[in-house]
Formats: C-alpha cells, structure tokens, sequence
C-alpha cells in the first residue's frame, strides 16, 4: 500500500537545496518536463503572481513531486496563469497524483488548467492537440520541408517580402531584440487586439507584464523570453515575437505585427525567419502550442495531446455533467465560452473592480457574435 500524499505549502523565493535538488531529478527523469514552463526559473519569475505559492509534495519522507500554483478564492490554477500554455505536477512520468486530494490539500474547492501534461487522476478532461515544428535537422533542412509541405504558400512568402522591400526598403531580422521597448510595442499591440476581438486583457492587471519584462531581464542564452523581429526600410517594425525559450525549444508565445504592413502577411513571414534562425541556433524544437490554425499547417505538426482539465467538487462536477449531457448545444457553448473567460479574468485580476467589469465584458462578448478577425 502507497503511504500517505502529504503536502507542504511553501513561498516560491523559499526554494532551498532540498527543493531544487529534486525538481533537477524529476525533470530529468521525466522528458515530457524538457520544456521551459517546467524549469524552476519561470517558476521563480512568475513568483509575483497574487498569491503563488509552491505545492512540495512529500511521501514515504521524499519530495515525490512539486507544483506551482496560484490561488484566487477557492479556484487553484497552475502558477503564471493564463500566460503559461503547459502546467503540470513535476513528477516522474509514472507517479500517480489524485488531484481532488491534491485539490483539498490546497485548501481549494476546483483546480481547472488549460494545456495539463502528465497524469490527471480524478479530473475531467478534454484533449487538445499540441503543435510542434522539429527544427533538429538545421535551417536547410527545415526551408526544404516547407516547400514540400505547401510550396504554394511558400512561394507567396517569398512574394510578400519582396513587396515590402520595394514598398518599404530593406526587410532585415534581428533574432535578439533586448530593449525593452520592443516587448513594450508587443504588448501594446497585443491589448489593441484583445479590445478588438472582445477577449479579456491579460496585460491590463500590470503583473503579467511585469513577468515577461522579468524574464527579459534575466534572459540568458539557456533560458529566459527571446524577442524577435522582423524590420524594413531604416528599422520599422514589421512584426516581433516575444517567446520563451530553454530545454532546446522555442516556444512561440506571443505574436504581433504593425497594422501598416497587414496586406504582406507580415505574421507567417517573421514565424518563418524564426524557425530558421532557431535551427540554426542549434535549437531542437519549435512550439507554437495548442490548436491547428490554418498558418500552422505549414509550420508545425501534431505532436500529442494535451488535456484541458477541471477538477472540481462532487456536487459541482454533478451539476457540470447534467449541463453537458441534457442542456441545449447553444446553452452549453455559452456555459463553456463564459467559464474560460472568467477563469482568464480569476487568474489576471486582483481587484474587485477589475474582476466586475471583465466579467460583465465577457458575458456579454459570448453572448454576442465573435467580431471578425478574433
């Protein structure tokens, strides 16, 4: 018979020699946390996040794994959400975790994430396809695959930058952007196309900012946020990207681009220039997350799943399957539509005010039409 979970709750700044010890040997036991999500030093950037705490999971008087989170009433979430793509407990590949226990521990009533890796005992789940590019076999390699891939859509590639080049000068890509004002122009375009689209600002709480400011900051040629850019003429930015990179991969994470060059299909021109200068940084892996867009058919592959769980209350997930099973199709996209936008608004907001006026916008926003181009 297992002995008995016990878990300890300690401050991330907290993280002594024990701690760090054995997160090093469950990463490295476990491939699937060779990801830079899953490396303690996004755990400590993030360690702003309202009330982040570290979940260090004992048994038999050894760390059996630990957990990042963060905790907004009763609602446990991974720790740097709703910016973090992959959560997960870091644990061996086989340890088995009940998450409602893990959940009670917490002294939560549901822990609910987005992209979850490993092991989801007791929770419900719903799978959604992870998409990678494998950049292992250097940039020839990879522009060969392309043109394999969608030599159509390639070719039109080509066609647009060369009409930048004669409509704005000399395209040029800059693999590391390090002034903070390239992340700051990101970020800006980023919230003009949450009002747009009519999904909730992530940046407008100002911590979640602060985080990727934090990781450009401490960036090192191992680990921390990359910006890229792509510019014309005498250096305007056409699009840029700030990334998470480690472990080998580039995790493309937040895209935009000036609204000037839109006609050239300035997005899927700078993820090319990326992947390329990625592989041929020696560079393994490129991930653009979850969900097939149409641009990433080109770019990237089905690697996997991976869940979308919730975790939650006897009654509650009683409640939650009657909906799913007896309510009308429309009443169920409403219920899940609003349920994921209020668990983006739990996670950004901690003031009440904030948490008010995102959630009237978001009843509304899935009660409407999506606007064109969300």
């Amino acid at each position: 018979m297992a002995e008995p979970l016990q878990v300890e709750q300690i401050a991330i700044d907290a993280l002594g020699a024990p701690e760090r010890d054995a997160w090093a040997a469950l990463r490295a036991a476990n491939p699937a946390l060779a990801h830079p999500y899953f490396d303690p030093r996004y755990a400590e950037a993030a360690a702003e996040a309202p009330h982040a705490r570290l979940a260090v999971l004992h048994r038999g008087g050894e760390i059996f794994g630990l957990f990042p989170f963060q905790k907004r009433g009763g609602l446990i979430q991974p720790l740097g959400a709703p910016l973090s793509d992959y959560h997960g407990v870091i644990a061996a590949p086989d340890a088995a975790i009940d998450l409602p226990a893990l959940t009670r521990a917490l002294g939560g009533r549901a822990l609910r994430a987005g992209g979850w890796m490993g092991p989801a005992t007791g929770a419900a789940r719903s799978p959604r396809v992870r998409m990678v590019c494998d950049l292992s076999g250097g940039p020839e390699a990879l522009a060969a695959a392309f043109e394999a891939r969608d030599h159509k859509f390639c070719k039109n590639m080509r066609r647009n930058q060369r009409g930048i080049e004669r409509d704005h000068g000399p395209v040029t890509f800059h693999w590391e952007e390090r002034d903070p004002a390239v992340l700051d122009w990101i970020i800006a375009r980023k919230r003009a196309q949450y009002a747009r689209t009519r999904r909730h600002d992530v940046f407008r709480c100002g911590w979640t900012a602060r985080l990727l400011h934090r990781l450009l900051e401490t960036a090192t040629p191992e680990f921390g946020l990359r910006v890229t850019a792509l510019r014309a003429g005498d250096g305007d930015i056409v699009a840029a990207e700030a990334s998470l990179q480690g472990d080998g991969v580039l995790h493309l994470w937040f895209p935009a681009y000036a609204e000037a060059y839109r006609r050239y299909g300035p997005g899927t021109l700078h993820v090319r220039q990326q992947l390329e200068a990625a592989a041929r940084a020696g560079l393994k892996l490129a991930d653009f997350g979850c969900g097939e867009e149409s641009y990433k058919s080109t770019f990237a592959e089905p690697a996997g799943e991976v869940l979308e769980i919730s975790c939650t209350r006897p009654l509650a997930a009683a409640a939650a399957r009657a909906l799913d099973h007896h309510a009308p199709a429309p009443v169920r996209r409403f219920a899940g539509s609003v349920g994921r936008r209020l668990d983006i608004i739990n996670a950004c907001e901690t003031r009440p005010a904030g948490w008010i006026s995102g959630a009237l916008a978001a009843a509304g926003a899935a009660a409407r039409p999506r606007a064109q181009g969300a």
